[in-house]
């Protein structure tokens, strides 16, 4: 396939899901090789931008990992905010969840706590609407949520509930 060819969309989440693992093993300091693969992909992914905006939230997510990768602060949270958005406007919940994560881990490694805590709630908040209760669940354990008192994590569905529980 030549790389300006739109692949299958199993393909789309295959890249974008191994070059956000890439980006954050290099950040976690397992070898330099992460961050050229990361770089590959995101290659990759801005030529199928080109023929398609669907994929305007992923590739501005992998941007964001990539400066937050070479500690570029401002320019990762602006990339942040910019896949969050796009995912929101194209009703992409569970990738605005996804972007919400991400933030929300560097924010944490660069000691802004606070700011990283309200990522994780609203990545939490995503989860749920999207009904991946699991994912809802493990974030909320995970990061310490008190969502009691917001009721993002009060389930309207026996199942929502059970899973929270």
């Amino acid at each position: 396939l030549p790389s300006t060819k739109m692949p299958k969309f199993q393909a789309i989440y295959y890249y974008f899901y191994k070059g956000i693992v890439a980006y954050q093993l290099f950040r976690e300091g397992n070898g330099a090789h992460f961050l050229e693969e990361g770089n590959e992909i995101l290659s990759k992914v801005k030529s199928w931008h080109r023929s398609c905006n669907h994929v305007e939230n992923k590739l501005l997510l992998l941007q964001a990992e990539y400066f937050a990768s070479k500690c570029k602060r401002n320019s990762a949270k602006e990339k942040y905010d910019a896949s969050i958005k796009s995912a929101r406007d194209h009703g992409f919940v569970h990738e605005q969840g996804l972007a919400y994560e991400c933030m929300g881990k560097y924010l944490s490694s660069i000691v802004e706590i606070s700011e990283a805590m309200q990522c994780f709630k609203k990545a939490h908040v995503c989860y749920m609407q999207w009904g991946a209760y699991g994912k809802a669940k493990q974030i909320k354990i995970d990061h310490g949520l008190d969502t009691d008192d917001d009721n993002t994590n009060k389930g309207t569905t026996k199942r929502e509930r059970d899973w929270m529980a």
